[in-house]
């Protein structure tokens, strides 16, 4: 029985709430609302959700080694709150700089979908932080390359070790050197620590440009989690494959028609909103609803954001080969790649920035004792920080309202130490 209801689930979670699996849109398609019924945010980029809550915002747009290119959002300053400096490793005055990245299928418009005294971006800015939110490719804002287009398979032969080899690095650099700063702050959610993590075994050097990581539900280790998804990691390789045979490699991206109709769904004036809220409790975990119900169809028009198949196979990895790794090719292509047929283990020893773990019970996918064995492993865990509240989960980091007291002014804390 527990096995058949989790099968309904991942069900309902693909072909109920996410009726459009790939598109041809990019992130200026989503601009202007079509009917008067939807929330007037529901269809605004990251910037224009920025803006419409009395911020600046600057779009800069960052080319990888290997052709992506990815835009970032900026809110240099804020209109409530003076610039803060910190003092560099030289003795200079610099300003304070902060990096958020954010989960897998996520965009940097999950940090800004709440009120100004919720919403982690804003509150950062008002506290005197020049915040930069990244964008990895294939989401809305990464779907662009110097030579090829998303139509071409090759575009996406990609996985979220790939990310942390490329996208991670390039977008530090230029925040680096755009803001004038030698070291900035990190904050990663889920898969935005989890590529953090991997890239510091593939680039120690990064270790010196980070001053301080707040890492929220970590992921490094998966396989104590309860997530209905998890079910498939078996099998994953194999449907991999078979998708890649079929060219069926993108995954989730949102088109103005599919946002439209999920806002829509989601509104408090249709009858099936509770499956809105059931699908993000499969999600992330089981919710005392922290998350704004009027908020929900924002969030579902900008939540899944995209990705590719090999991103969310690669996940799967790590929940059915219980190790932090490299993306497993299988045997064959193993050899080839890495020299050996399994692929290699990921070191969190690896990375020597101070790191600040925030993490709850609740959480189906950065699951406790996944966390615990992640806090373990690294090397210089400075904070280790319990959400002090039963029914917080997974994708509560991001947009519930109670978040800002529960874990935000913590980060903050975090990060005031080390600028």
């Amino acid at each position: 029985m527990v096995v058949q209801l989790k099968l309904l689930a991942v069900t309902l979670l693909f072909f109920l709430v996410f009726p459009s699996l790939s598109s041809s849109e990019d992130a200026e398609s989503l601009r202007e609302p079509r009917s008067p019924k939807l929330h007037p945010h529901t269809l605004l980029p990251t910037p224009d959700l920025i803006r419409v809550r009395g911020y600046p915002a600057e779009v800069h747009r960052v080319v990888t080694e290997d052709g992506y290119i990815l835009e970032l959002h900026r809110i240099p300053f804020s209109p409530r709150s003076s610039p803060r400096d910190t003092i560099n490793n030289q003795g200079q005055k610099e300003p304070r700089v902060v990096f958020i990245q954010h989960c897998v299928l996520c965009s940097s418009a999950d940090f800004v979908m709440n009120d100004p005294n919720q919403a982690l971006a804003f509150i950062l800015s008002d506290a005197g932080y020049d915040v930069w939110l990244g964008n990895i490719r294939g989401n809305i804002y990464g779907r662009l390359h110097r030579t090829i287009t998303p139509k071409n398979p090759k575009f996406w032969e990609f996985s979220w070790d790939t990310c942390a080899r490329y996208d991670i690095p390039a977008m530090l650099k230029y925040v680096r050197t755009t803001s004038g700063v030698n070291q900035v702050s990190y904050i990663g959610h889920s898969m935005g620590t989890t590529m953090f993590f991997a890239m510091m075994n593939i680039h120690p050097h990064i270790n010196s440009w980070v001053r301080v990581m707040a890492a929220m539900a970590p992921v490094a280790y998966m396989h104590n989690k309860h997530a209905p998804i998890a079910i498939l990691s078996p099998i994953v390789n194999g449907i991999d494959r078979s998708l890649t045979e079929r060219g069926k490699l993108e995954f989730l991206t949102p088109t103005k028609s599919s946002s439209s109709l999920l806002s829509g769904l989601c509104s408090e004036m249709i009858i099936l909103r509770p499956i809105c809220q059931f699908i993000l409790d499969i999600l992330g975990g089981p919710s005392s609803r922290n998350v704004d119900p009027n908020y929900i169809p924002v969030i579902v028009a900008h939540t899944p954001a995209g990705t590719s198949f090999r991103t969310v196979t690669h996940l799967l990895q790590l929940v059915r080969d219980k190790r932090f790794q490299a993306f497993d090719y299988g045997p064959v292509t193993n050899y080839k790649v890495y020299g050996t047929e399994r692929p290699p283990r990921l070191q969190l020893s690896a990375v020597t920035v101070p790191v600040g773990a925030f993490w709850s019970d609740n959480d189906w996918v950065a699951d406790p004792r996944d966390v615990q064995q992640t806090v373990r492993e690294l090397g210089n865990v400075v904070v280790n920080h319990r959400v002090q509240h039963p029914s917080f989960n997974h994708l509560d980091f991001l947009w519930a309202e109670n978040a800002a007291d529960l874990v935000y002014r913590h980060i903050l804390n975090l990060l005031d130490r080390y600028n």
